[in-house]
């Protein structure tokens, strides 16, 4: 009975053995009909190599080329269709049959020709453009400024500060993070009027703009412009309505307390038929000042063109401000107007000299905030 039991174990240890060697023999065997397909990649135009290319040849089966360009992919013998892809670059199919004979293959990718992209931008857009910047809408322009300078209306506008100084006709200017009207970008559907040689903006020339205007864009600091400004502190660009408007008139009459009326029209087409735009503005304005002796009388106009061609926008336009303004001079000291003022700024406008002189008083004082010596 030991004798069988052992005959047993022995015969089923063999058994065992004759198993795994038959197994070790058929992965061999199916090991053996893998075939291996090497390559190289390079670009079509230029002959240089591509690393990092993709070949796919089934579902989980491919591999990338390496800094020389080259693969190697092992794949069991039969008939497959490689894909060949690269960024920028047009994908190849090819079909290649897997053998026991070597099989190389060379990829000459060809680049996509991609239609030349030109980025230019003069309106911010929000969480677009990481400018920091306030919009002043048509609405808010009608209730708050009453005929003022058209900068008068920026003074709620973060960082912006805006004065009309002498307080005569068009004297206002405007100052963006602590930079004057020279570092400050002014533009009209995104084209400068800053003058020329001082960087200045007189916006008497502007008074009756406010009739078609879309929008107030106040970019603050460096800004986004297709233009070299000097704008470091800041950009102002005013929009003006267009064949994205929709078609409207409006007349306006303002009268105000000193008896200066003002009347001003303006007219807007929307798109018209072939995809042609008018907007049109005027304004006339005549009468005294809050300030003494600041009268003016001026006229306005302003005439813009649109036409669409494809994706492209031609625009003319044409602006006039013929006009006659009074001012006074703003750079005096505080006691010319008012001595009350200048004593709760703390100063000495009471000090006498040697001679029984005021030295920190002018001749003409406190003469009241409209006193004009001119």
């Amino acid at each position: 009975m030991r004798q069988n039991s052992h005959s047993f174990i022995v015969l089923n240890y063999t058994f065992r053995f004759f198993c795994c060697a038959g197994l070790l023999f058929l992965s061999s065997i199916l090991y053996g009909q893998q075939g291996h397909v090497d390559g190289i990649v390079k670009d079509g135009s230029t002959g240089e190599t591509l690393i990092g290319a993709n070949i796919l040849a089934a579902e989980g089966k491919g591999t990338v080329t390496d800094y020389e360009g080259r693969f190697t992919i092992s794949l069991p013998y039969g008939s497959y269709d490689l894909q060949i892809s690269y960024v920028g670059y047009k994908t190849i199919n090819r079909t290649v049959s897997v053998s026991a004979k070597p099989v190389f293959l060379e990829f000459e990718m060809a680049s996509i020709m991609i239609d030349e992209v030109v980025i230019i931008a003069d309106v911010a857009r929000t969480r677009e453009t990481p400018v920091a910047f306030s919009n002043v809408l048509p609405k808010k322009i009608e209730e708050e400024l009453g005929g003022r300078d058209i900068p008068m209306i920026l003074n709620s506008t973060p960082g912006v500060y805006a004065t009309q100084m002498g307080g005569g006709e068009g004297d206002a200017r405007i100052t963006i993070r602590g930079f004057d009207q020279r570092n400050v970008a002014v533009m009209i559907d995104g084209l400068p009027v800053n003058d020329m040689e001082n960087g200045w903006v007189y916006w008497s020339n502007w008074f009756g703009l406010d009739a078609v205007i879309r929008t107030i864009q106040v970019q603050r600091g460096l800004g986004a412009s297709k233009l070299a400004l000097p704008s470091v502190g800041g950009t102002m660009n005013i929009i003006t309505k267009g064949l994205e408007s929709d078609q409207e008139i409006n007349i306006t009459r303002e009268l105000s307390s000193e008896g200066r009326l003002r009347t001003s029209i303006g007219f807007t087409s929307g798109k018209l038929k072939g995809d042609w735009g008018i907007t049109l503005a005027g304004s006339y304005k005549r009468g005294n000042g809050w300030v003494d002796n600041t009268y003016s009388e001026a006229w306005f106009y302003y005439a813009k063109i649109d036409k669409r061609f494809s994706r492209h926008i031609l625009s003319v336009s044409a602006l006039g401000a013929p006009q006659h303004h009074d001012q006074r001079t703003y750079m005096r000291s505080v006691a010319t107007y008012d001595l009350g003022i200048a004593r709760e700024l703390g100063i000495s406008v009471d000090y006498i000299n040697e001679q029984g002189e005021y030295p920190y008083r002018p001749v003409i004082y406190d003469m009241g905030t409209h006193y004009n010596q001119h």
